[in-house]
């Protein structure tokens, strides 16, 4: 799933605007059919941290798009002040 999401950032001030679109038969799959804030923060989680992106994440929102078969999941970035983290491993359930 983590290979097939697009991605935009927007910087606005202090802080990115990050657009994830998520194919939807992945995200339905993987999250068992549940749409919901929790998961998609999950997602973006997984996401950056595969990516070794550190951003500090906040104010997540997530929308089906059913017309455009895709997941879109929104959130604010957070770079400034950060400290390092150690990666953790892919879990098993996005490794397909």
């Amino acid at each position: 799933m983590l290979n097939s999401i697009s991605e935009r950032r927007i910087r606005l001030g202090d802080k990115y605007k990050l657009y994830l679109e998520v194919p939807e038969k992945e995200f339905l799959t993987v999250y068992s059919r549940e749409i919901s804030v929790k998961n998609g923060r999950d997602a973006l989680s997984q996401y950056l941290n595969y990516h070794q992106d550190e951003a500090r994440i906040d104010d997540v929102k997530i929308k089906h798009d059913k017309n455009n078969h895709s997941i879109n999941i929104e959130a604010d970035l957070y770079y400034v002040g950060n400290k390092h983290t150690d990666q953790n491993p892919v879990p098993p359930y996005l490794n397909h």
